[in-house]
């Protein structure tokens, strides 16, 4: 083991070992460790075992879905990080477009006043689409607004993007393309601009978001190692990827990659890190349950991905939707926060699920306070549904909406 910043990837420099106990047997071996001392001490098999987690625990809820189906009998996926090499493409090309030279990164193409202009923009035109105009897009895939409109004209000098800015949004929103302009990945959808967890921690940010991007060490003591130079997480996750795990090559640069290349340069890797088989029989044949959920404010791993990879699922067998579901959340950013209530008892909705077999055709999701209260909650229902409002209640309770197909 090792202590390390969270975007620090240079342990994995030509150790195939490390990569692949990242990739997936570190939690396969835990698991069958932990069962076999829990049997040694109680003298019994455990009955049940699940695991629930977010990120990267997210990606690893999926991974052992797919690879050891015998682990787990409930399994949570949240805003899984399950596509390292696209995750790849999409950190280093909004990189390049926010940070096109590599020795300035003080601030991004980019900045504040231009993220408020474009949710401004993009609310004003959508925000009211499922009758309640609150900052949240219910479905914001329904949302046609094109960032093009914000160009800088003659007319238009102050409120306006530069060409620059516009061609660095796109990559945002349409996500990463080879040089035939063939989608590598997907993009984001509108949503997390503005937020504490959004573009400046994720995307744009600039040094000064450098103490921000520190916490998350996640407690180990900064004096243990030292901390990677980075202007936004994408940057440190996606340069971290490309040099360390797919390159072996420290002075990798994003300035010139060939992206037409990325396919046959990242196989490898991708069939050590992706988890993306749609393939679940082996976990479903044994009564295995599976719960996936993201924020359609995520900032960090875009919603369309997880939509398509359910999609995936469903067609390889449309028989898994009798055990897995799909919960998108509106207005919530990565694993949690946001404008959108974000917290919910998944662990006892899989573990209902397992126990019952009545499977969960919608959550109930809660805004907390500073001392982890409910104030107001929503229902977030299983994809494709989604939660309209009945027009006349409480906006903040979740009585006043109802689950029905997307328009």
């Amino acid at each position: 083991g090792h202590q390390g910043h969270p975007l620090d990837a240079s342990w994995a420099l030509n150790n195939l070992e490390r990569l692949v106990s990242f990739g997936h047997q570190a939690v396969h071996r835990t698991a069958v460790t932990a069962k076999a001392l829990i049997k040694d001490y109680y003298g019994a098999e455990i009955a049940r075992s699940y695991f629930t987690g977010c990120s990267r625990g997210g990606g690893q809820a999926l991974m052992e879905a797919q690879r050891y189906p015998e682990d787990f009998d409930g399994i949570v996926a949240g805003a899984p990080a399950h596509n390292w090499t696209g995750l790849a493409a999409l950190a280093t090309q909004i990189t390049r477009a926010m940070y096109p030279d590599p020795d300035d990164l003080r601030k991004a193409v980019v900045g504040p006043e231009e993220k408020e202009l474009i949710q401004s923009s993009y609310l004003a035109m959508c925000d009211a689409q499922d009758g309640i105009t609150d900052g949240i897009l219910n479905d914001p895939r329904e949302c046609e607004f094109d960032v093009t409109t914000l160009l800088c004209d003659a007319e238009n000098t102050e409120m306006c993007l530069s060409a620059e800015q516009v061609a660095a949004v796109k990559v945002i929103y349409e996500g990463p393309k080879d040089s035939q302009g063939n989608s590598l990945y997907y993009g984001f959808p509108f949503g997390g601009g503005t937020a504490l967890g959004g573009w400046a921690r994720w995307l744009t940010g600039g040094l000064k978001y450098q103490a921000d991007l520190d916490e998350f060490q996640g407690g180990v003591d900064a004096g243990d190692f030292q901390a990677p130079v980075a202007p936004s997480a994408f940057y440190g996750f996606g340069n971290g990827i490309m040099k360390y795990f797919v390159y072996n090559d420290p002075e990798w640069s994003y300035v010139d990659y060939d992206y037409d290349n990325l396919a046959n340069d990242a196989r490898g890797v991708g069939e050590t890190l992706n988890a993306t088989s749609p393939d679940l029989s082996a976990f479903r044949n044994r009564g295995g349950k599976l719960i996936v959920y993201s924020g359609w404010s995520d900032a960090a791993a875009p919603g369309n991905a997880f939509v398509a990879y359910h999609e995936d699922v469903l067609e390889f067998d449309e028989t898994a939707a009798e055990d897995v579901r799909l919960f998108m959340m509106p207005g919530v950013e990565h694993c949690f926060g946001g404008p959108g209530p974000s917290w919910v008892n998944f662990l006892d909705e899989i573990d209902n699920w397992v126990e019952t077999g009545d499977a969960p055709d919608q959550v109930i999701a809660y805004w907390l306070d500073e001392t982890m209260q409910p104030t107001g909650s929503r229902p977030v229902c299983a994809y494709p549904a989604v939660a309209q409002y009945d027009g006349e209640g409480d906006t903040r309770d979740a009585s006043s909406f109802n689950c029905a197909a997307s328009n």
